[in-house]
């Protein structure tokens, strides 16, 4: 080797992957739905809420644990690593601090099995696997789950959220008075605008048993990252969230007997987990349209039973079996785009290829 060789320029080394994705692949998803994952953990060791740590650990090294089996009994050489990682987080963090983990490790791992082979595995599966355990761990022992604390009176009235936050039982965080001073003294003073102290631990904390339905404001600052930089859809959390709030609005109360246009959209959006089950499971992957429209229509679909189920909100698990509901549906509006899809292939397409070999063929 001549001492110029090192001198002289190099040919660049062909690509290895000669295509790019205009949007980002299912794998830039998932890492940063984790990496935003992360503070809502991280926060549970702050509280020292060691006990929903267990219950997390659990569900995720059951999730795991059925994807190691499910990669023996298939002797496939493939091991998924992401999604059941991602499904064992979401689990745990909604279900409540003292269900037993070794209750939650069974009930987890039974669930992630059959959502595999009765559902179809990875992308095809059409049932979110989270929903499932969730809504079984309710089903197995419901009075671990947090029970309704708010009377018919309450939920009747216009400011539910004030009665939640005034309720004995709704605990705030110690920084709670101080904050919501300065906030009156400086951006609600222009407006002419008081809040009550309880609300920023609506935001911050809630100190539910249920980790999924503490940490509003992180949640809301991961949908922000996660829509801005397209790795969320942005159409079904926005419709779902639009037609939830215009039906608690206009007739939440009313179903209780209170009065027309007097719903709390705040409590309705604040509690039951709405927030963080709107952006992590209710557009999981493979149970959710393709089509814009097919979106919107599952969005829509979805506040619908939403509100049929959840009412106002403050429910421990009424949005587990929605999701699960609305799978089923689902199921049909994608059976109809590809309908869609086909016939417009066939009416379409094929003639204009026809029309060009003709024109090729003269």
């Amino acid at each position: 080797m001549k001492i110029t060789d090192l001198f002289e320029k190099k040919e660049k080394a062909p690509e290895v992957r000669p295509y790019a994705y205009i949007t980002p692949s299912i794998g830039n998803i998932r890492t940063g739905i984790l990496v935003l994952m992360v503070p809502q953990i991280a926060m549970l060791f702050v509280t020292h809420s060691y006990s929903s740590l267990f219950v997390l650990l659990a569900a995720v090294v059951a999730s795991m644990a059925g994807e190691t089996l499910n990669m023996l009994i298939t002797k496939s050489h493939r091991f998924e690593i992401m999604s059941p990682l991602l499904q064992g987080i979401i689990t745990g963090l909604l279900l409540p601090q003292g269900y037993s983990v070794y209750a939650v490790f069974f009930i987890t791992l039974v669930s992630m099995l059959l959502c595999k082979y009765a559902f179809g595995g990875g992308a095809s599966t059409w049932v979110n696997s989270a929903a499932v355990a969730v809504a079984v761990a309710y089903m197995l022992n419901t009075g671990k789950f947090p029970v309704q604390t708010l009377s018919l009176d309450v939920l009747q009235s216009k400011n539910a959220a004030l009665n939640l936050i005034q309720d004995p039982s709704f605990s705030m965080v110690p920084l709670d008075s101080a904050v919501t001073s300065f906030l009156n003294r400086t951006v609600f003073h222009f407006f002419g605008i008081v809040i009550p102290e309880g609300y920023v631990s609506l935001f911050w904390d809630t100190g539910s048993a249920i980790p999924a339905f503490r940490f509003n404001l992180i949640t809301m600052i991961s949908s922000i990252i996660l829509i801005s930089l397209d790795l969320v859809d942005i159409w079904i959390p926005a419709v779902f969230l639009a037609v939830y709030a215009v039906l608690v609005r206009l007739c939440g109360p009313l179903l209780l007997g209170g009065g027309f246009m007097q719903g709390d959209v705040i409590m309705a959006v604040l509690t039951s987990g709405t927030l963080f089950s709107t952006l992590y499971m209710l557009q999981w992957f493979g149970t959710i349209p393709v089509t814009l429209p097919g979106k919107m229509v599952y969005g829509a679909i979805s506040g619908i039973f939403a509100f049929l189920i959840m009412g106002c909100g403050n429910s421990s698990v009424g949005y587990a079996f929605m999701v699960l509901i609305v799978n089923l549906i689902s199921s049909m509006i994608q059976v109809f785009e590809s309908h869609r899809v086909r016939m417009k292939i066939e009416n379409v397409l094929v003639p204009r290829m026809n029309a060009i070999k003709e024109a090729g063929n003269v």
